[in-house]
């Protein structure tokens, strides 16, 4: 009777990749490190194999507050089976500098509990990130482009939770980092977003953002 391949065979398929790949077991160890994350984070596969994820990445946000950790919210999702929402990190390259990067998540299952293994496919979005702090920096130095009663008023009409979860995306969090953050779910979340977008009269979570920015509430 043919069986499912096991988790280790099922890595191969990552190895060409055009994004980086790294791959983690059940412990949080490293167990896989394809030449795209060689290329963009600097680290050879035999510096980084068999050491804790947390390690190497020591990721955070942009306050630097720490994301990568043991027994973190990505690798308990993929120990029972699931994965996370995509999400950005602040890490470093090999060299020392900060880079940024998106990371997605495909979660391997094998016959045994403890074979599974958590891929991490990520992309750098240095770029991207600083041009959205520059974007911000330059809107805090502008002269709001609203009248500021109307303003006033409509950030009255936010509730705290409303406000808390607009400065976290303000603050560059992702939905499932501002869920950890408050101690809620992602709907509960993404429900406050749509709230606080309907009372402010913008259309899309960068418009809050820059609203918010424009009228010094971050």
């Amino acid at each position: 009777m043919r069986t499912s391949p096991e988790p280790m065979e099922l890595l191969r398929a990552f190895e060409r990749s055009g994004d980086g790949v790294y791959a983690v077991d059940f412990d949080q160890n490293i167990v896989s490190w394809n030449r795209a994350a060689e290329r963009l984070l600097g680290f050879k596969a035999a510096d980084v194999l068999r050491r804790k994820c947390f390690d190497v990445i020591a990721g955070g946000d942009h306050l630097g507050h720490p994301f990568c950790g043991s027994d973190c919210p990505v690798i308990a999702c993929a120990r029972h089976g699931r994965a996370p929402e995509n999400y950005d990190v602040r890490t470093r390259s090999a060299t020392g500098k900060p880079r940024w990067i998106n990371v997605s998540i495909v979660v391997l299952m094998g016959r045994r509990r403890r074979s599974v293994l958590a891929v991490h496919l990520f992309r750098d979005v240095t770029e991207k990130r600083r041009r959205e702090l520059r974007a911000r920096a330059a809107l805090r130095d502008s002269p709001a482009s609203t009248n500021g009663a109307a303003a006033d008023q409509a950030l009255a009409r936010l509730t705290r939770r409303e406000t808390e979860v607009l400065q976290l995306l303000a603050s560059g969090l992702t939905t499932p980092r501002a869920a950890n953050v408050l101690g809620v779910s992602r709907t509960t979340v993404r429900n406050h977003v749509e709230h606080l977008l309907a009372k402010l009269g913008v259309h899309s979570r960068l418009e809050a953002v820059v609203y918010a920015a424009q009228h010094r509430l971050v």
